[in-house]
């Protein structure tokens, strides 16, 4: 009887407590702010007091008028004078999608629905924003208040934060129409205001307008929360993060159009220079000798990918072989230049003296207001006939006497008739001898004819890596393979620039492999240069059939057919 009644007990208290947890299930929902700025984040809240995983919260229902972030989500528990209780909080960010009156829907969890909130969505205003007590405010100013087209804005933002702050975002301003980017590196510091410290960052961004016109830029914006304590009890503390939204003035700003007496293609900057370093004026080349020209452009306050192209011009007489250009980025004089190194070869086909056209580079001067040009002079140069090595210069003929016909001696009359029968008999004789030498000869060639015939001829191995490291297109490779083919077909050759001396090629090819040759060896040491292998596959193919035709010509003088 004692037994059942306990039972009973138990089974009360069980239903009372389900009931009771059942009767005190509540949800709550809440913002922290409902008056934002287009663009503005703000955070909306959720907290149950259970802890069952049975409750999931859709957020499909914001998705139409917000911006949707990954929400958050905490458990707790607490047992606190003898009262056990549970605590479940979503924390969602939000970012309204356009102006006027918006509503958060109701959300469902489980059974439990949370109630609609008003949210009131107006434009961003031109004026600043900063936190109560001034704890985050910002500044923003630009380096001038009307600038070209094309030309170059700065717009320089700095933030002053007094109090710990978690994940900060800075987005960048906006201008329709306009190319904007982070300029330089950010810059830290510390700082006093009206008796407050200050952690100041500080950011650059690049403005580059495509329209004509009076505009107004918008201030970037921070985003990010503030550690804030709350005082939940006499002995316990909680921080939690307080979103803020900040913006300093919006900034006017006139952009000019092109003026209409400016000629050429459009560029302005405060600084542009052209030169070449070594000049040529005045020099001496020879014909198919590679000419090798360095010209340097720089150019103030315009980014490296704008940079404009450069035209030479050449005559038709000489053949021109660029290199990729080198484009890169300094400083100097406080000023950011777009460096662009143009770097390439020309060879004349002819003597006598060369002009080399003027460079001329139109560009509108944002300090005068006027336009320059940046100059290259013309350039003169003496091209001479090609150098002639020593197998080069033309041999007597054969049917050419080497002495005058007048230095002959006269021809000898002779009367003795024995004496004639006797060199009849000595010709006769030498005859002979003439005949069996050159059977002889005849005899000794075929055999060695058939004993070639029988033997393969041996692999040239040097020749094969070097059309193996060709066909891969790898510079270092074909370095070493080509300078060991080299020393395999002349061993006293020590740079690999004497195979030119050595080869049997023409002076134009010459030349053209002396300039492969620098190529091959600058692309070694720097791979980002443009090089192809084909000139010198086709060059090395030149210079072994040359070799070979010299051999083959060896042979027939050594081995006569007649």
């Amino acid at each position: 009887m004692q037994i059942k009644k306990t039972s009973v007990i138990a089974l009360f208290i069980s239903l009372f407590l389900i009931s009771n947890a059942w009767a005190t299930s509540e949800i709550q929902a809440s913002v922290s702010d409902n008056q934002v700025s287009l663009g503005d984040q703000f955070i909306l809240t959720i907290d149950l007091n259970d802890s069952d995983s049975d409750f999931q919260l859709d957020t499909r229902p914001l998705e139409q008028d917000f911006t949707v972030y990954r929400p958050s989500q905490n458990r707790s528990s607490k047992y606190i004078n003898g009262e056990f209780s549970q605590h479940t909080q979503w924390q969602i960010t939000l970012q309204p999608k356009s102006i006027g009156e918006l509503t958060i829907p109701p959300l469902k969890l489980g059974t439990l629905i949370t109630k609609a909130i008003t949210i009131s969505v107006k434009n961003a205003s031109d004026k600043a924003t900063k936190t109560p007590d001034n704890q985050v405010f910002m500044e923003n100013r630009l380096d001038k208040s009307s600038a070209y087209l094309g030309q170059q804005l700065i717009l320089t933002t700095q933030l002053f934060i007094s109090q710990e702050a978690n994940e900060l975002a800075l987005l960048a301003p906006e201008l329709a129409g306009a190319d904007i980017k982070v300029y330089g590196q950010d810059k830290k510091g510390q700082t006093i205001r009206n008796g407050i410290r200050y952690q100041t960052i500080t950011r650059q961004f690049e403005i580059n307008a495509k329209q004509a016109g009076q505009f107004t830029i918008s201030s970037p914006l921070l985003r990010g929360s503030l550690r804030e304590v709350v005082s939940v009890s006499d002995w316990h503390n909680r921080i939690i993060a307080k979103p803020i939204n900040i913006r300093g003035d919006s900034l006017d700003v006139e952009i000019k159009a092109k003026p209409a007496t400016y000629q050429g293609e459009w560029l302005i900057s405060e600084d542009v220079r052209l030169f070449e370093e070594p000049a040529l004026n005045q020099q001496t080349y020879h014909v198919g000798e590679p000419i090798t020209r360095n010209i340097t452009l720089q150019v103030a306050s315009v980014d490296s990918d704008k940079l404009p192209t450069i035209k030479f011009n050449y005559p038709k007489s000489l053949r021109f072989y660029p290199d990729q250009d080198q484009v890169k980025e300094g400083q100097a004089n406080g000023l950011t230049y777009g460096v662009r190194s143009l770097r390439h070869a020309i060879i004349a086909n002819q003597a006598g003296d060369l002009t080399l056209p003027e460079i001329k580079l139109p560009w509108w001067n944002s300090q005068t207001d006027k336009q320059e040009f940046a100059v290259l002079p013309a350039q003169k140069i003496t091209i001479l006939a090609a150098e002639k090595s020593q197998k080069d210069v033309p041999m007597p003929s054969p049917a050419t006497p080497i002495i005058p016909e007048k230095q002959l001696p006269e021809a000898v009359v002779v009367d003795n008739p024995s004496l004639i029968y006797w060199q009849i008999a000595a010709i006769l004789l030498l005859l002979a001898l003439i005949l069996l030498f050159f059977y002889h000869l005849s005899f000794r060639r075929s055999q060695v004819l058939k004993a070639t015939a029988q033997v393969p001829a041996p692999l040239d191995n040097a020749y094969l890596s070097l059309q193996e490291a060709l066909k891969k297109r790898n510079a270092q490779l074909t370095y070493q393979a080509l300078l060991n083919f080299a020393q395999s077909e002349f061993p006293t050759l020590t740079r690999l620039t004497q195979l030119v001396q050595y080869s049997n090629l023409s002076a134009s090819e010459k030349a053209e492999l002396l300039y492969e040759i620098k190529r091959l060896e600058m692309a070694c040491s720097n791979p980002s240069i443009n090089w192809s292998a084909d000139p010198l596959s086709l060059l090395i193919e030149k210079h072994r059939q040359q070799k070979k035709n010299q051999s083959a010509d060896n042979i027939m003088q050594l081995n006569p057919q007649k």
